[in-house]
């Protein structure tokens, strides 16, 4: 794949925009720090911006441009675009037929610049950490965030990445052949290589990103969902993505919560969570009434097709997840394999649209709610396919 060679946006607007942290739970403030993971009493805290004030810059060609208002981004010169963004939002009638949903939109991420939604989190913590002065980070993941960062890096002025990595993941990292990309690998699963990598970042004074827990990370997430919101003929009843930590489910809804205050939605959607059957722990919990998850929820070294939501200890962010499905009505699901092989057949054959396993778990997870009854036909339905094959992978 070529990089396509973008520029940021000429500046717009007033620079020196303020921008707090807040704490979700006791409401204290702060400068915003991109990678504080939380509050002193435990709570996470999110960025929050003046929507009386804030507006959509309609004519920007570059989502951190057009949305800067909802970014933790002080001056409008430091947006970076790496080929994220402006993916369609589609109408799906011949698949909203087949599984019952006549007004189902796909939101398909697998047109951006490595195929997953992830870029859209990259381009937004990497202009971030820029514009804080971070010149060297530790990430982890199981492949789609730090391929991003390592496509994102040569679009920034010489940032470097030490990008952690559970064996098993190793072949889902790509484009780690950038000077500044240090790949390391851990004999260990995705959480094993986590712990690895703040390790590391402890050891030598780096700034450890901190996934889920870095704000500007959920905040890049969110604006697929700005995106699609501002792209429907309608507002969605129903919001579907499928989730490991849930970063990019808690960004659609903060994302909701805001486009509310500003008029730019009359109603909250119900939030449905999708995971597959053989690492569902958040399922597993919430249909034991659990609000957090226990040991027997917890699977090491997980297995499943969609490798890309293969998170086996999801402790510190089922809460979170919680109580938006809760909160909003929505919910959690579970799919197996064959459901997931299904949607992605119909989505190739009915829409045109070549997914990962993830993507079509999402799908599959929307069909499931639909025969059960559990989401109305003539209901509005956002289906968030976050990615794409890439490059052969069987999961993006």
């Amino acid at each position: 794949m070529t990089r396509p060679l973008r520029r940021s946006p000429a500046p717009f607007g007033a620079s020196g925009k303020t921008v707090h942290a807040v704490c979700v739970r006791c409401g204290h403030s702060r400068p915003y720090a991109a990678a504080e993971p939380s509050c002193d009493c435990g709570g996470l805290l999110d960025p929050v911006y003046d929507l009386k004030a804030a507006t959509v810059h309609e004519d920007e060609t570059a989502p951190g441009a057009r949305y800067f208002d909802l970014l933790p981004l002080r001056r409008p010169e430091s947006v970076l675009h790496i080929g994220d963004g402006n993916t369609p939002c589609v109408h799906a009638r011949a698949l909203g037929a087949r599984i019952g949903l006549d007004r189902l939109y796909l939101k398909d991420e697998t047109g951006n610049a490595t195929r997953t939604t992830k870029d859209r989190m990259a381009a937004c913590v990497l202009a971030v950490f820029q514009e804080l002065g971070v010149d060297e980070f530790v990430a982890s993941s199981t492949g789609n965030s730090s391929s991003s960062f390592a496509w994102g890096l040569p679009f920034t002025r010489g940032l470097r990445a030490h990008l952690f990595a559970g064996r098993d993941f190793v072949d889902r990292h790509q484009y780690t052949d950038h000077p500044g990309v240090t790949l390391h690998v851990v004999d260990d699963d995705f959480v094993g290589a986590a712990k690895a990598g703040r390790a590391y970042a402890d050891e030598h004074g780096l700034v450890f990103e901190g996934g889920f827990f870095n704000s500007a990370r959920r905040e890049g997430l969110k604006l697929a969902y700005l995106e699609a919101y501002d792209q429907m003929p309608e507002e969605p009843a129903v919001v579907v993505q499928a989730i490991s930590s849930g970063m990019g489910v808690y960004g659609a809804h903060k994302g909701a919560r805001e486009y509310l205050e500003m008029g730019r939605l009359r109603r909250m959607p119900r939030f449905v969570c999708v995971q597959q059957r053989s690492c569902a722990p958040m399922w597993n919990a919430a249909r034991e009434g659990s609000d957090r998850i226990l040991p027997h929820h917890v699977l090491r070294r997980p297995q499943g097709l969609a490798k890309a939501i293969l998170r086996g200890d999801p402790t510190n962010t089922y809460p979170h997840m919680r109580a938006i499905t809760t909160g909003t009505g929505g919910s959690f699901a579970a799919v197996s394999d064959a459901e997931m092989i299904d949607a992605r057949r119909w989505l190739a054959q009915d829409e045109g649209i070549d997914v990962c396993f993830a993507a079509a778990a999402a799908l599959a997870g929307a069909a499931q709610l639909a025969a059960r009854g559990e989401i109305r036909r003539e209901e509005p339905v956002l289906v968030n396919l976050t990615g794409g094959e890439r490059n052969g992978t069987a999961d993006d």
